[in-house]
């Protein structure tokens, strides 16, 4: 899907987020090397503020959207199920009342090994927002790596889980918003893979598919972007 200066350059994009938000809330960070945050000098609570849902997406280049909403894969897969391909890509924020458009989310998970845990529970997408949603046509998630493509440290997936209905009742907890994570009692039920990628490459799928706890067996900081890809036709 991307090619390795594109790869690059939505590295370096996250790079210069966190180094911003870093000097927002007063902190000195100065990253230069993405994959080494994990040895950086930096306390739980400043990590959580960088990696706050508030603040945890950068802006696309138009180069790299077209990438995504022009793929003939993503487009033949749209068609096939919406009936059409008019999408945008946005990103959510807690309440679904909030989400910018042209805007990818990313993630950093630091190494398991170093009892770092920087990952959530099994769960999907279809609940996006916290907000209960059934129609499955709704959106579709494309997950790509920028560091790490091996099964150390890609995404954890249930193949065909898309095709099972989770009832919410095995919802691990809800507050004021809807977790959609699932207990673990649940989640025991299901077989999970992790695939084995190469750089530029992403996985697309379905909202109801189950997937998370996915830590990071590798040495580095692992690195993703995720897209939400909306349906425009609803």
């Amino acid at each position: 899907m991307f090619s390795k200066r594109e790869i690059e350059i939505l590295k370096n994009n996250i790079k210069k987020k966190l180094n911003t938000l870093a000097r927002k809330i007063g902190y000195n960070l100065e990253l230069k090397d993405i994959e080494k945050y994990h040895k950086m000098d930096i306390s739980n609570e400043i990590h959580n503020k960088l990696l706050s849902g508030k603040t945890r997406y950068i802006l696309l280049e138009k180069r790299i959207l077209k990438k995504i909403i022009l793929n003939k894969k993503i487009l033949s897969i749209l068609k096939e199920t919406w009936g059409h391909a008019k999408c945008s890509v946005k990103f959510i924020f807690t309440s679904r009342k909030k989400m910018l458009d042209n805007i990818t989310g990313f993630r950093i998970a630091r190494p398991k090994k170093m009892d770092f845990e920087d990952v959530g529970g099994e769960h999907l997408d279809l609940h996006y927002g916290g907000i209960y949603n059934y129609n499955h046509k709704v959106l579709y998630t494309i997950w790509c790596p920028l560091v790490g493509f091996n099964e150390k440290y890609t995404l954890r997936i249930s193949s065909k889980s898309h095709l099972k209905k989770h009832s919410v009742k095995f919802i691990s907890s809800q507050n004021k918003y809807v977790s959609p994570v699932f207990k673990k009692s649940y989640a025991k039920k299901f077989k999970f893979f992790r695939p084995r990628l190469k750089s530029g490459q992403a996985i697309i799928f379905h909202p109801n598919l189950l997937h998370g706890r996915s830590s990071n067996f590798g040495n580095k900081t692992r690195v993703s972007i995720d897209f939400r890809i909306f349906n425009k036709g609803l």
